[in-house]
């Protein structure tokens, strides 16, 4: 039981860790009317999230390593089906606030309509202009999925005798 506390106080950690990312990310969005050609600071974070992923998919792998192969396997097909879900919500938000983005750049009073540069601000969720895109509570919580996920199928390749035993050395 001891373990299972240590375990859930470090993903608590690192869970708002990463919804302190998602934060600050959302808040690097630049508004329309605005101009920045300073690149992304936001996605310096994502080697942060990537380390951060890491951590948590150890502690789900200790957190369900005693959960029951058929509610594992449960999980392996319902978790991407929500992914799939979450995605496509978000890739509709995503065409959604582009076509708000390049309806405001366009409108702008004393800007002439240069299609390259909306293109070149709105065209992938690497922007800054479309950082709410992909640092929001639907994309957060994508991440955490995932997370799971992942935990679930090394947990069931580890009991399959797929991967490989550790060592001891």
């Amino acid at each position: 039981m001891y373990k299972h506390k240590r375990i859930g106080w470090m993903m608590l950690i690192g869970f708002g860790a990463c919804a302190g990312i998602f934060y600050l990310g959302n808040l690097m969005t630049v508004n329309p009317l605005q101009i920045s050609g300073n690149g992304n600071p936001a996605l310096l974070a994502l080697p942060i999230l990537l380390f951060l992923m890491l951590l948590i998919v150890t502690g789900w792998m200790g957190l369900v390593m005693n959960w029951s192969t058929r509610i594992l396997s449960v999980g392996v097909i319902t978790i991407p089906a929500f992914l799939y879900a979450a995605y496509r919500y978000q890739a509709n938000e995503f065409d959604t606030y582009r076509a708000y983005v390049k309806h405001v750049v366009m409108n702008q009073e004393g800007r002439s309509a240069d299609w390259n540069y909306v293109d070149s601000i709105t065209s992938n969720v690497f922007s800054i202009y479309m950082n709410n895109q992909l640092f929001n509570v639907n994309t957060f919580f994508m991440y955490i999925g995932l997370t799971l996920w992942i935990g679930i199928v090394l947990i069931l390749l580890k009991r399959s005798n797929v991967m490989p035993p550790k060592l001891n050395h």
